[in-house]
């Protein structure tokens, strides 16, 4: 396993204990640009755009989870705050209504307003927002530290709107993370990760109601339990997260469901597909953190995990390995596009938070190829050799691997000049 190093970062103070799921990437905005969006456990919310701090809420409560989607179905990313007393806040991000100037220059986008705030049960940790159940609309599903999974759909009246409850799931043991994963029929499904390196599966189908009617039905449900064996796994009872939908390019198998990860405390990581394991590797580290991210620019997703102490292990889907270790300790971790830009693409980064009060973002990681490759082999290739010495080679392909040997480790193997 070959190690990397990335150098360019940003860096961020914010004060606070920050939990798990109370950082996200995403566009909040609505101006095509995904930002960063960070919570701690005093109620201070930033909203971090570039280079600068955009924008700062305070005196939100214990915020346990943040959330980033068209949760409102209005066409519009809203951001959803979770606190752990049980409040739900949402804010939208509306348009500025200045005129434009004279030279036609477009204004900025207004900032986030608060226009929703709603009792949820208390002791949220967990927040997706995604359409669960295949119907076109996004759902926001809730994790809790008792052990319950809930759903819940926007509905809008006359005099304003709010949060239904549609589904509750109990699950029989602790909650790790919960994502979304679509199955062979490309219908979408919930996996919640269990204890042990297992998940629990929930299959959401939505049911064929009036759009006149004013009766929101819940999605009918399926649940199912997979216990995902690995003989490298040492504790059945460690703590484990799971990352669903990993892309796998334009040559994705058309009869089988997305790939997913699962990573377990004690360092087992696994990639997984239609509940078969195609891979499973041990690390020495604590794996904490998992997530997905494309650095190779191929349209495939690569999977990253980190440990407690700043190791992170970047792995493609053929198990190829590179890690980087960072200087410091790591509280939060999370991976995805951040924009720096507003003209600019967003790019691939790996963030972290620490306990000294600091967020790094880790940008410009983009690398051509997690394989190692050694020189032979490189040379060997055909169109290297074409490349080096054009159409006629020098020598055959024997005598240059010899060659080679006897320039870096002085082995003769019968070459001679």
């Amino acid at each position: 396993m070959r190690a990397v190093r990335f150098v360019e970062r940003l860096e961020f103070d914010f004060t606070g204990n920050i939990f798990g799921n109370a950082i996200k990437l995403g566009d909040v905005d609505n101006d095509g640009q995904p930002e960063l969006i960070v919570g701690n456990s005093v109620g201070d919310l930033a909203v971090f755009k570039g280079e600068v701090c955009w924008q700062k809420i305070t005196g939100l409560g214990m915020i346990t989870a943040v959330g980033v989607g068209d949760v409102m179905n209005c066409g519009s990313n809203a951001l959803v705050v979770i606190c752990g007393d049980g409040w739900c806040h949402i804010f939208l991000c509306l348009q500025s209504k200045t005129e434009e100037s004279e030279n036609s220059v477009p204004q900025a986008q207004g900032k986030l307003q608060p226009v929703h705030v709603q009792r949820i049960p208390a002791n949220t940790k967990i927040l997706l927002v995604g359409d669960i159940d295949d119907d076109g609309n996004e759902e926001l599903v809730m994790g809790l530290s008792d052990r319950v999974v809930r759903s819940y759909r926007w509905s809008q009246s006359v005099t304003g709107g709010k949060l239904v409850c549609l589904n509750k799931w109990e699950c029989a043991r602790q909650i790790g993370s919960v994502t979304l994963n679509r199955g062979p029929n490309g219908i979408p499904c919930l996996l919640v990760a269990q204890p042990g390196g297992t998940f629990m599966r929930i299959r959401t189908e939505a049911q064929n109601v009036d759009k006149n009617s004013k009766d929101d039905k819940p999605p009918f449900a399926c649940v199912d339990y997979h216990p995902l064996t690995s003989s490298k796994m040492r504790n059945p009872n460690i703590s484990t997260e799971i990352i669903g939908n990993i892309e796998q390019g334009p040559n994705k198998p058309t009869n089988k469901g997305s790939p997913y990860a699962v990573a377990t405390l004690d360092g087992t990581l696994m990639l997984v597909q239609d509940e078969q394991i195609i891979w499973s590797i041990q690390m020495d580290h604590q794996l904490f953190a998992l997530s997905k991210l494309d650095l190779t620019g191929e349209g495939l997703d690569q999977i990253v995990a980190c440990s407690w102490d700043g190791q992170t292990y970047i792995l493609d889907q053929k198990k190829h390995c590179v890690r980087f270790q960072l200087e410091e300790s790591v509280a939060v971790f999370c991976a995805g596009l951040y924009s720096f830009m507003p003209s600019n693409p967003p790019v691939p980064c790996l963030i972290y938070t620490t306990f000294t009060n600091k967020i790094y973002i880790y940008y410009n990681i983009k690398l051509p190829s997690l394989a190692s490759k050694s020189l032979i082999t490189h040379v060997l290739e055909e169109g290297e050799l074409e490349t080096l010495y054009g159409k006629e080679l020098i020598f055959d392909r024997e005598k240059l691997k010899k060659l080679i040997e006897w320039c870096l480790y002085n082995k003769h193997n019968g070459f001679t000049y």
